[in-house]
């Protein structure tokens, strides 16, 4: 099917690098700013962990510096500017702002689809002096100082095609425009050896550092009246998701013990009545002592207080991840921290 829609996919690589090659030339204007910006991206489409990336910088610069995340807020019914409370609606900002808000309070979120727009407007209002931009890598209007762009382990961007025979959102070459690259999903056994390998078929320049991260993930966290406490070994977890790839919390459960029931939904998903009870039907149908729901971080968010009172009875939960370094952590953290100083 894919060589199929090979034509296609040449068409939108040729609008793609016509694009950039307008911005290059500056006949499509970037803006830059004096203070720091920093985006967090990727050159494919979808399921790359830009989120808990984001929230990696928030939590290493929020207690320093007056930050301010910024994203397009995907699929929601608003247009415009909009700033995220954690009270706010899920279809009216994006279940991924609204979960930064909500697992960090005190930092300012903002949703605007003209990432140039909210900047201006949180920069009059003196309510930021730090800016990161969720999935902004093209969106080039905004010249950031700092480029993080993330490329998934699992699905590499040397092996993949343009969309629509394949995810990349725009030629592999794009990603030589990164300041830093990183490597996300990653096996937490991979060696020095294989890491050095994955780095040369990015074909990047030496001056460009590349990371290695992956996720861990933490306990299980109640939803609704569940119990506080829950067993993952022994158990039997229907899991239901409206996330792009939900295959490492498979075996992440699959690895504590738990018999897997996938219920998959398609990413961003906005839930349903119908959607809730045929997870409790299916909860419903599973024969064993030991059972639950467990749903993403994410998918937590987009739980309205109807959808959650249809599981009375069921134990829900879901699963917090945080992005782990497996080399260079502090090397990270040091060129991050040092972009921030040297551009104010």
């Amino acid at each position: 099917m894919k060589y199929l829609l090979l034509p296609f996919a040449l068409i939108y690589r040729c609008v793609a690098v016509v694009r950039n090659r307008l911005f290059d030339w500056g006949l499509l204007k970037s803006k830059a700013y004096g203070v720091p910006v920093i985006v967090v991206g990727n050159i494919t489409v979808g399921g790359t962990g830009k989120t808990p990336h984001v929230e990696y910088l928030v939590r290493m610069l929020g207690a320093k510096r007056r930050v301010a995340v910024v994203s397009r807020g995907y699929g929601r019914s608003t247009s415009g500017f909009v700033e995220v409370h954690p009270e706010s609606d899920v279809r009216s900002v994006g279940d991924e702002p609204l979960q930064i808000k909500r697992k960090f309070p005190d930092v300012l979120v903002a949703v605007d689809e003209v990432r140039t727009h909210a900047i201006d407007h949180l920069l009059a209002a003196d309510a930021a002096d730090t800016f990161i931009l969720d999935d902004a890598f093209q969106h080039r209007h905004v010249c950031a100082g700092l480029n993080i762009v993330l490329v998934d382990y699992n699905r590499p961007i040397f092996n993949d095609l343009m969309l629509p025979a394949g995810r990349l959102r725009e030629p592999r070459c794009g990603i030589n425009r990164a300041n830093v690259v990183l490597v996300t999903k990653c096996p937490k056994t991979l060696t020095d050896t294989e890491r050095q390998e994955f780095s040369r078929k990015l074909k990047l320049s030496s001056e460009v550092p590349v990371f290695f991260t992956t996720f861990g993930y933490g306990q299980l966290v109640p939803i609704g009246n569940s119990l506080v406490d829950a067993e993952l070994n022994g158990a039997t977890v229907v899991v239901a998701t409206g996330i792009a790839r939900p295959e490492r919390l498979y075996q992440h459960l699959t690895d504590s013990g738990a018999k897997v029931v996938g219920i998959k939904f398609p990413d961003h998903h906005f839930f349903t009545i119908d959607d809730i009870d045929k997870v409790v039907t299916v909860y419903q149908s599973v024969e064993s002592d030991s059972k639950m729901v467990v749903v993403t971080e994410k998918d937590a968010m987009r739980l309205t207080p109807e959808l959650t009172a249809r599981f009375s009875g069921v134990p829900v939960y879901y699963l917090p991840i945080q992005v782990e370094f497996l080399a260079e952590q502090a090397q990270f953290d040091e060129l991050v921290e040092r972009f921030c100083i040297t551009s104010i």
